[in-house]
């Protein structure tokens, strides 16, 4: 269940709230499907906050997508012992990011119920902190090209210790 935002903190509901998630799910999108001859699935859409949001997985994203994905993940065994709790913390709030985007008309399901981006424009962001919301953007984008490189959505979920 989705939480009223009266009865969110104040650091949550600034730091989770759906535009903010939305475009980071967004940049996902559009990198994944220009990258790819696919587009992204819903289901993939669940892993981009956890990893994105959790600083230190995010600092220690490789610098290209020459690395291979199941052997990083392999690699980074400690930044993924709790990584099922939290997809689970943040699915609510996927979900939340979803709805709006959806409500903006920034993504459709298209008949294969894939996720397509529309032509949607981006709202320049000033002030305090840019610096981090910027590279939270980047390795969105970083993150939807390189898991086009991800054979087997069950493969890669179970490499992260999670089950769709």
């Amino acid at each position: 269940m989705i939480k009223e935002w009266e009865n969110r903190t104040a650091i949550l509901a600034n730091l989770l709230n759906p535009a903010f998630c939305g475009e980071i799910i967004r940049r996902f999108i559009k990198a994944y499907n220009d990258k790819s001859d696919k587009q992204a699935s819903f289901i993939l859409c669940f892993i981009v906050l956890p990893i994105l949001l959790h600083k230190e997985t995010r600092e220690q994203l490789p610098k290209t997508t020459n690395t291979h994905l199941l052997t990083w993940i392999d690699s980074k065994d400690a930044l993924f012992i709790d990584f099922p709790s939290r997809v689970k913390n943040m699915k609510t709030y996927t979900k939340e990011a979803l709805m709006f985007l959806l409500y903006q008309e920034a993504i459709i399901f298209n008949v294969e119920a894939r996720i397509e981006t529309t032509a949607f424009r981006k709202k320049r962001h000033n002030g305090e902190g840019t610096e981090e919301v910027d590279e939270i953007f980047k390795k969105a984008e970083f993150l939807g090209k390189w898991l086009t490189k991800a054979e087997d959505i069950k493969t890669l979920f179970s490499f992260l210790r999670i089950t769709p």
